[in-house]
């Protein structure tokens, strides 16, 4: 059993002008790349509100996690001014266009309620002197860190047309002890460290978890007890179950676009391959039946295509089939391995672990195996994840000389890498979808 995670309520009201604009606010971006949208988010005087902000004024608090959250994707420049909004008085643009701002971000806080906090996040034009679109944020005050994400989320889905990943989770294994092979435990937290919970017992020895469809549910293996096993677990609820499946070694499991199944590799007889057990009747379907290993399987967003790891050519590269297994065919030709690929949300890009030279580099590369780039640089970079943005990927990094590995966050030119601040050793990192 795992343990349960109570959902939030979060309403988003009064919502002006129309989503994913094309005008002077749109941010452009090619292969990873963008000219950085000028944007202004100064400090709107909230004051103290109990039960929010650990006691500091709640308008710098939040305007403070807003520019964090749009600074961390290369795709904004923040531009400051002296002195912050009172939270009442009438927008002064001018100031902020002598500044060079083309965007405007404030955020107005006020407790809603007895438990609540509401926030006010409006974007504006700033050379037009207008407002582009704006929401009413109500969260719990428990979760008064939600507003600011859901804001940070409001000006990125705007901008660029593509849904924010900032109100968001991760799943990752956390390390017990200071040494490997002491134990592991399932952690959930925010996609910056924020708000972690533990959902198994230390020492459980668990691995390769993933969230499904809405976030609610997710599958991992667990090694507790006589073998490895896939435990399917419900996070509202806390329940978990095991699934039936044949004999063998069972690993890198994943949900199906549609939550229906969940596919993964099946080790025994010293090979492994391919398949699929679907949710509702439990019956499996083996995809692949070549020699050696196929592991690491990953649906296209639509699910008609899977990428996957194979070693049938010598030693490990990416290849992808339709999704009843037709069709196998490598698309990874560079020189070293490729494994672990894991499909965009967009489906434009499919993030793989490249393994050359004894390094690990996180590398991205067209579905047909086209226009691979190589984004980080770490000594032992593996385990790609993707943010629902298809803007940033999440991905575990084990330092030279370290022997536990962490967690880090870098934007696809691998410019702003940054390590997700836990205060433990974790690794294998999984991102979730929109959070209800």
């Amino acid at each position: 059993m795992i343990k349960a995670v109570m959902p939030v309520t979060l309403a988003l009201l009064a919502t002006t002008s129309q989503a994913f604009a094309q005008g002077p606010l749109h941010v452009d971006i090619t292969d990873g790349t963008a000219s950085p949208l000028l944007i202004a988010i100064p400090e709107v005087a909230s004051g103290v509100i109990p039960g929010v902000a650990n006691g500091e004024d709640a308008g710098e608090a939040l305007a403070r996690i807003v520019r964090a959250d749009m600074s961390s994707t290369g795709l904004y420049r923040l531009v400051s001014i002296d002195g912050r909004y009172s939270g009442s008085e009438e927008v002064a643009f001018a100031p902020f266009a002598r500044a060079g701002a083309q965007a405007l971000v404030l955020g107005r806080a006020r407790p809603s309620g007895n438990d609540a906090l509401a926030y006010d996040c409006v974007l504006y034009d700033v050379f037009g002197a207008r407002i582009e679109t704006s929401q009413r944020i109500l969260v719990s005050k428990a979760q008064w860190r939600r507003a600011a994400h859901k804001c940070a989320d409001m000006v990125f889905a705007f901008t660029t047309g593509d849904q924010g990943h900032f109100d968001t989770r991760l799943l990752v294994i956390g390390q017990a002890g200071s040494a490997p092979g002491q134990g592991t435990s399932l952690l959930s937290m925010d996609f910056d460290g924020e708000n972690r919970t533990s959902l198994t017992e230390e020492r459980e020895l668990v691995a390769m978890p993933r969230f499904g469809p809405g976030s609610r549910r997710i599958i991992y293996t667990s090694f507790t007890g006589p073998g490895p096993k896939l435990v399917l677990g419900d996070l509202d609820s806390g329940e978990s179950r095991t699934l039936d499946l044949p004999k063998g070694v069972p690993s890198a499991p994943r949900f199906s676009p549609d939550g229906a199944s969940v596919i993964f590799s099946l080790a025994r007889d010293g090979e492994a391959d391919i398949h699929v057990i679907d949710l509702s009747s439990g019956a499996v379907r083996q995809l692949t039946s070549n020699a050696g290993a196929d592991t690491s399987p990953s649906y296209s967003p639509d699910g008609t295509s899977i990428a996957f790891e194979s070693d049938r050519s010598g030693e490990p590269q990416v290849y992808v089939m339709a999704s009843d297994g037709s069709g196998q065919k490598r698309i990874s030709f560079g020189a070293g391995a490729h494994g672990s690929p894991t499909w965009s949300p967009r489906g434009d890009l499919i993030a793989f672990t490249k393994i050359e030279n004894r390094t690990l580099r996180i590398g991205v590369m067209k579905p047909d195996g086209s226009r691979e780039r190589i984004i980080t640089e770490g000594g032992r970079d593996e385990d790609p994840a993707w943010a629902i943005s298809g803007r940033a990927i999440a991905f575990q990094r084990t330092a030279g000389g370290e022997a536990l590995p962490a967690v880090w966050i870098t934007d696809l030119t691998g410019k702003l890498a940054r390590q997700v601040k836990v205060g433990s050793s974790v690794g294998e990192p999984a991102w979730s979808g929109k959070r209800p």
